[in-house]
C-alpha cells in the first residue's frame, strides 16, 4: 500500500526564482525614477528610546497595535519572546520548565493567533505526530529581533489567521542602518533547578551588519546558541474518572455525602510523582543580503534557520488506582468526588521516560520594492519556509519508557480531603520470610515497555504582490493600498506507538534487586504545597538506570524496544488566494484631524486532507492493569476535499480630538482556520483501552474556519516622549467555534472481557467468598480457570458484550461573545531616570464552564484577566529594571487523559517577577545579570475543582551574567 511522502525541499527552486529576478531588475532600475531625498536615520538606544518608538508606533497605526522594540542592536528586552510579549496588555503566555513558549491574546489561545516573520507565514510543527497552527516562540532566539508588533484590529493588508492577534516579528535588516553594526554577546546561565546537568550552561551570539559600494549593496549575518539545563519535579494525576461508583464493591465501606445536582462522582486513576531532567540547545542564525541598483528599486534575500533540540530523562513513581470495585473505604464529597480512598492491592511502579526531538525551521524569502513613479510603489515578495519535528531516539522515536514496580502492597489509600497535593500511604505485605513490611529492592519485577515515534513536517510556500498609490491633489483621499497573494500550506504528520512491549509481565520477582536504588526525597521536595515536603507519608522512591533496564530485558524476553511503522499518517493541505484594497484618507471633523482606513480582503481556500485507516480487530486484558487494542496490518488512505470564502471588511477611524489625544473606533471581521488536528480525514481508537478510557476520535477535514466581527474603542493620550495612557474596550461576536459532539459507538468485532459471562462469575464467586472483586483477583480468577491464552492474557471472546467506545468529533455548532477592557500608563519621572509601565486587562464572555455537568459542552480555554507592572531605572549607563507579571486562575485546556470523557483543566492564579540590571562600562562594552521567576512561582493544575489536582509543579528561578560588545 503506498504511503504518504514529505515533499521534497522548494529551497532550490526558490534560489532559482531569485537568481532569475536578480539578473532581471537591473535593467527595470534604469527606468525607474530617482527618489527626491534620502530620510535621517536616527538610532535612539536604552529603555526610553525603545519605549518610545513602540510607542510612536502605536500612535501612528491605525488600529489597535501594540509594539516592542529592540533597546539597541542585538538588545532585546527579554532573552525568550514570549516572555517580552507578555509585558504587553491583553498578551499572556504558556510556559514550558519555566520558559514563555505560546501566547493567548485576549482571551484567544496559541491556535488563534498567527505569527509572521517580516509579514511571512510562518509553519509550525510538534513532535507528536499532530499538527498545530501554533507558533512555538521558543524556537526563536531574540538577538536579531528589532522589533515586534501585535495587530489587535484586522486589515485587510495583513495575512488572515489571526481572531486573538496577529503578531509580526520583524528582523535586523542592513539597510536599517546603512551603516557597520557589528556585536557579540556572551552569558552564563544558572538554572537554580538543576541537579544532574552542568550548574552553568553558556550563550553566545554575534550580529554583523554592514552596507558597501555607496550604500548600495548590504550584508547581514547573525547567529545564536544557548544551552540550557534544568530539573522540574511535580506530583501529577492522570485524570479523575467520571462515574464508574456504579462498580463499588459490595463489601466496602462507603460515606456518600454527594450533592452534584447530576449525582455525577469523581474518582483519581492514580498518584504520581516525577523528576524530569532537561538539556535544551538552541541554535539560531539568519544570512541576509540587500541590493538597491537605483534609488527606486531594493531587493533584499534572506534565510533564517533555527534548531531547538530537547533531550530529557525523567523518573516517575507512585500508586495506580483501579477503581471502586477494589476498594474497601471510600467518602464522596459535596462535589462528588471521591476524595478518601483505599484499594486492595496493586504495585508501587516506578516508570523510567526518555524523551528527545529535534526542532527545525528554515525558511528562504526574497522581496522587492519598487518606486515605480513618483507616486505609486510596488513589491513583490515570495518565500518558501519549512518547519519539521521528529525524534530523535532511532527510528523517529521521542518518547521510550519502562517499567518496574514493588509488588509487595496491601492496600493503597489516597487523601485529597486537605491538602494541595493528595496524601498517598500505603501498607505493605512480607512476601518472604525474612522480609519488612516496605519497600525493599528484592520485591521489585518489570513489567512492560513502550515506544512512541512521531514527525511532522509542514512547508509554506507564499507570494504576494503589493502596491500603495499616494493621491497628489491633495484632497481627503490620501492613499489606496492594493494587492493579491497566493499561499500553499501542506502538513505531514505522522505516529506510532509500539506496546506494551513484554519485559515480564511482572513474572520475575527478585530479578532487579541489585539493579534498583534507594532515593529519600528531602523536605524541599514540592514543599511550596501542602502535601508535599514533609508532609509526604512516602518519602522515597527507588531508581534505576533505565538504558541498563531496557538492554537486560530485552536479552531475557527477546524482544527489540523500538519504533514501529507508522499507525498514523494525516496529510493536509490548504491553498489560499488572497486579494484586498484599502483606502487611505486624511481629513478633518470639527477642525480635528480625522483618519480614516477602509479595506476589504476577498479568501477563498481550498482543503485536502488524507489519511491512513487502519482496522481495530480485537481488545485484549494484558494483566491486571493493562490493555491494548490490536490492530491490523492492512490499511488504506481515506481523500477528503472541501473549499471556502471569505469577505474580511475592516474600517479603522481615529480622530484627534486635540493635540496628543487619540480616540479611535475600529470595526473588522477576521477568521481562524480549523485546528489542523480536528480536520483529520480519519477515524482512530485509543490503543490503551484502559477501563473508562476508552474513548476514540474522528476529524472532519469540512469544517468551516472560525469567524469574529470585532468592534473596539479606545482612547490614548500621549503626553510625553515616552509617556501615555490608555483605555480600550473590545468585543468579539464569534462565530463557528467548534465543539466536540461525543457519541457511544459499538463496533460489533470489538468485545469487552471485563463485563463478560466469564469476569461476571468471578466477581459473584469472589464476593461469595468474602473476597474482594479487584481487578487482580478477577484476572488471576480467568487466567486460573482457562479464560487466558498461552501468553498470559485475556483476550476477548465471542460471549463478551460488545465494548462501548465514547468517539468524539469536532463540528462548527457554537457562537461566543468575549468583550473586555484593557488599561495602560507608560511613564518617565523627567529626568531622573526612573519610568514605569503598568496595564491590566479584564476578559469576560457568555461561555463559562459548568463543571457539575460530565457532557460535552462549549467553553474558550484561556480566558482569564492579566496584569504587568514594571519599573525602570536608567541613567548614566546604569539600566535597571523589576517586572511583574500576574494571570488569573483560566480554563487552560479540555480533556483529561484518564477521566473516560470531557472533563477539564483549570490553572491556578500564576504571578512571576522577573529583574534585570545592566551598565554601560565603556562606549562599546555593557555588562549585565537578569534573573527570572525570581520568587520561585508554582504551578498547580486542577479538575472540576480544587480537590481534584492534577499537576502540582515547583518551579525554580533561574539567573544569567554576561557581557555584550559592540564594535
Amino acid at each position: 500500500m503506498r504511503q504518504l511522502e514529505f515533499k521534497k525541499s522548494k529551497l532550490a527552486t526558490g534560489v532559482s526564482l531569485v537568481l532569475g529576478l536578480l539578473s532581471a531588475l537591473p535593467a527595470i532600475a534604469e527606468e525607474a525614477p530617482a527618489a527626491e531625498g534620502d530620510i535621517e536615520v536616527i538610532q535612539v538606544t536604552g529603555v526610553r528610546g525603545s519605549q518610545a518608538k513602540a510607542m510612536e508606533l502605536k500612535r501612528q497605526s491605525a488600529g489597535v497595535v501594540d509594539a516592542i522594540s529592540a533597546e539597541d542592536i542585538g538588545k532585546f528586552p527579554d532573552t525568550n519572546l514570549a516572555e517580552s510579549l507578555q509585558r504587553i496588555t491583553g498578551v499572556s503566555i504558556d510556559r514550558v520548565n519555566g520558559e514563555g513558549s505560546k501566547v493567548t491574546v485576549r482571551g484567544f489561545g496559541p491556535d488563534f493567533n498567527l505569527v509572521l516573520l517580516n509579514n511571512r507565514t510562518m509553519p509550525t510543527a510538534q513532535v507528536a505526530g499532530e499538527s498545530t497552527r501554533s507558533f512555538e516562540f521558543a524556537n526563536l532566539a531574540s538577538d536579531a529581533v528589532s522589533g515586534v508588533e501585535i495587530y489587535k484590529t484586522g486589515k485587510a493588508d495583513i495575512s488572515s489567521g489571526g481572531i486573538g492577534s496577529t503578531i509580526n516579528i520583524r528582523t535586523a535588516r542592513p539597510f536599517d542602518t546603512r551603516d557597520l553594526v557589528a556585536s557579540v554577546g556572551v552569558k552564563a546561565h544558572h538554572d537554580t533547578s538543576v541537579e544532574d546537568g552542568s550548574s552553568i550552561t553558556p550563550e553566545i551570539s554575534g550580529i554583523f551588519s554592514n552596507t558597501f559600494m555607496d550604500d548600495t549593496l548590504g550584508l547581514g549575518f547573525n547567529a545564536s546558541y544557548q544551552k540550557r539545563d534544568s530539573n522540574t519535579k511535580n506530583a501529577n494525576i492522570s485524570g479523575w474518572r467520571q462515574n464508574i461508583d456504579g462498580e463499588l464493591n459490595p463489601n466496602a465501606v462507603v460515606v456518600n455525602e454527594n450533592k452534584n445536582p447530576y449525582g455525577n462522582t469523581f474518582y483519581a486513576r492514580n498518584i504520581g510523582f516525577a523528576s524530569q531532567d532537561t538539556e535544551r540547545e538552541r541554535t539560531n542564525a539568519q544570512l541576509v543580503f540587500q541590493y538597491a541598483p537605483s534609488d527606486a528599486v531594493e531587493m533584499t534575500l534572506d534565510y533564517t534557520y533555527s534548531k531547538l533540540s530537547d533531550v530529557s530523562n525523567t523518573d516517575t513513581w507512585g500508586l495506580w488506582f483501579s477503581g471502586p470495585g477494589n476498594a474497601t473505604y471510600a467518602h464522596i464529597n459535596e462535589n462528588g468526588t471521591f476524595d478518601y480512598v483505599t484499594e486492595v492491592g496493586g504495585d508501587y511502579s516506578g516508570t523510567m521516560h526518555q524523551n528527545a526531538s529535534d526542532n527545525i525551521n528554515k525558511s528562504l524569502g526574497f522581496n522587492i520594492e519598487w518606486q515605480a513613479t513618483d507616486n505609486l510603489q510596488l513589491s513583490f515578495d515570495a518565500h518558501n519556509s519549512n518547519a519539521s519535528a521528529e525524534g530523535t531516539l532511532g527510528n523517529s522515536a521521542d518518547n521510550v519508557f519502562f517499567i518496574l514496580g514493588a509488588l509487595n502492597v496491601a492496600d493503597k489509600t489516597y487523601d485529597a480531603t486537605g491538602t494541595e497535593i493528595p496524601l498517598l500511604s500505603a501498607n505493605y505485605a512480607s512476601l518472604n520470610p525474612n522480609g519488612e513490611p516496605h519497600l525493599l529492592p528484592e520485591h521489585y519485577a518489570s513489567l512492560f515497555a513502550g515506544v512512541r515515534a512521531g514527525r511532522n513536517e509542514t512547508d509554506v510556500d507564499q507570494y504576494q504582490f503589493d502596491g500603495h498609490w499616494v493621491n497628489e491633489n491633495n484632497d481627503a483621499l490620501s492613499s489606496i493600498d492594493f494587492g493579491v497573494s497566493f499561499t500553499s500550506m501542506e502538513t505531514h504528520a505522522q505516529g506510532s506507538y509500539t506496546g506494551p512491549i513484554s519485559a515480564g509481565w511482572y513474572g520475575n520477582m527478585g530479578l532487579w534487586k541489585d539493579d534498583v536504588s534507594y532515593v529519600g526525597l528531602g523536605s524541599d521536595f514540592l514543599s511550596d504545597f501542602s502535601g508535599g515536603g514533609n508532609d509526604m507519608l512516602i518519602p522515597y522512591y527507588y531508581t534505576y538506570d533505565q538504558q541498563a533496564a531496557m538492554d537486560k530485558a530485552q536479552a531475557l524476553y527477546d524482544v527489540q524496544y523500538v519504533a514501529a511503522p507508522w499507525q498514523d499518517d494525516h496529510l493536509i493541505k490548504e491553498d489560499t488566494a488572497a486579494a484586498y484594497v484599502q483606502v487611505n484618507i486624511d481629513s478633518e471633523f470639527n477642525n480635528m484631524p480625522l483618519n480614516i482606513v477602509a479595506g476589504l480582503r476577498y479568501e477563498q481556500t481550498d482543503v485536502t486532507a488524507s489519511s491512513m485507516q487502519k482496522e481495530a480487530q480485537q481488545l485484549v486484558w494484558l494483566n491486571p492493569t493493562e490493555w491494548q487494542t490490536v490492530y491490523a496490518d492492512d490499511f488504506s488512505y481515506s481523500h477528503e476535499t472541501h473549499d471556502y470564502k471569505e469577505f474580511l471588511p475592516n474600517l479603522d477611524i481615529n480622530l484627534e480630538m486635540v493635540d496628543n489625544l487619540i480616540a479611535r473606533f475600529s470595526y473588522s471581521r477576521t477568521i481562524t482556520r480549523p485546528t489542523l488536528g480536528s480536520m483529520r480525514a480519519t477515524t482512530a481508537l485509543t490503543p490503551i483501552p484502559k477501563v473508562g478510557s476508552r474513548t476514540g476520535f474522528a476529524g472532519n477535514p469540512s469544517l468551516k474556519p472560525f469567524s469574529s466581527n470585532n468592534i473596539d474603542l479606545s482612547l490614548e493620550y500621549y503626553y510625553d516622549d515616552a509617556s501615555y495612557v490608555s483605555v480600550g474596550y473590545f468585543n468579539k461576536e464569534v462565530e463557528n467555534f467548534l465543539m466536540n459532539t461525543i457519541e457511544t459507538v459499538k463496533y460489533d468485532h470489538l468485545r469487552d472481557p471485563y463485563v463478560g459471562p466469564a469476569a461476571e462469575q468471578a466477581r459473584a464467586e469472589l464476593i461469595a467468598n468474602n473476597q474482594t472483586p479487584s481487578d487482580e483477583a478477577v484476572f488471576q480468577w480467568l487466567i486460573d480457570n482457562g479464560y487466558g491464552n498461552a501468553d498470559g492474557r485475556v483476550p476477548q471472546s465471542g460471549a463478551d458484550p460488545v465494548a462501548d467506545w465514547n468517539i468524539s468529533k469536532p463540528n462548527n455548532v457554537e457562537d461566543l461573545n468575549i468583550n473586555g477592557v484593557e488599561l495602560a500608563w507608560q511613564h518617565w519621572f523627567w529626568d531622573t531616570g526612573f519610568g514605569f509601565a503598568a496595564n491590566y486587562t479584564l476578559v469576560d464572555g457568555d461561555t463559562e464552564y459548568d463543571v457539575e455537568r460530565v457532557d460535552e459542552q462549549f467553553a474558550l480555554p484561556g480566558l482569564s484577566d492579566s496584569a504587568n507592572l514594571s519599573v525602570f531605572y536608567e541613567k548614566e549607563g546604569l539600566q535597571a529594571r523589576l517586572a511583574y507579571n500576574w494571570r488569573d486562575t483560566f480554563l487552560s485546556g479540555m480533556g483529561q487523559a484518564e477521566a473516560g470523557g470531557p472533563a477539564p483543566q483549570f490553572t491556578e492564579a500564576y504571578g512571576q517577577l522577573d529583574v534585570s540590571v545592566s551598565y554601560q562600562l565603556t562606549d562599546n562594552l555593557s555588562i549585565f545579570a537578569e534573573g527570572i521567576n525570581v520568587l520561585e512561582q508554582e504551578k498547580r493544575v486542577y479538575g472540576r475543582y480544587e480537590e481534584q489536582m492534577l499537576l502540582a509543579q515547583q518551579n525554580a528561578a533561574r539567573y544569567s551574567i554576561g557581557a555584550r560588545y559592540n564594535f
